[in-house]
């Protein structure tokens, strides 16, 4: 009986296991490239900025559509100096979801930063779509 027992919860979560790996590996496959242009500020709607404005402070990520395109917006909070940028990596589909992945780059080593704190953030634009978007960054 105790085998019987042990056989049956060794195939549960082996099938749990098996089953939790698929969904993972669905959830993660890199699809379709979008088209994306990163935006300079003065490109981007007042109202997607005054929310930017009061959220640059802290880490944020944010969406914002207007009639035609998609705003996506990430920033890393206050940083203790300048010299700080952010690369975009890639703008894509995962099933049924938008993946935006960034990363932030640090001063370099020679390279000589005002010390006084910055507020690193990007800005992309694409076209609207009712997508979620997940960040990875």
């Amino acid at each position: 009986m105790g085998k019987k027992i042990k056989f049956l919860l060794v195939a549960v979560l082996a099938v749990l296991l098996i089953a939790g790996c698929e969904k993972e590996t669905e959830s993660t496959e890199r699809g379709k490239d979008w088209d994306y242009t990163v935006v300079a500020v003065r490109d981007c709607p007042e109202d997607f900025l005054k929310e930017l404005e009061e959220k640059k402070v802290n880490a944020f990520q944010m969406t914002y559509m207007d009639g035609e395109y998609l705003y996506i917006a990430l920033g890393y909070g206050e940083q203790t100096t300048g010299g700080f940028s952010i690369a975009v990596r890639g703008l894509y589909e995962s099933g049924d979801k938008l993946c935006f992945e960034a990363e932030l780059m640090g001063p370099g080593k020679d390279e000589v930063v005002k010390e006084k704190p910055s507020y690193p953030y990007v800005i992309v634009k694409t076209e609207k779509t009712d997508r979620e978007v997940l960040f990875d960054y």
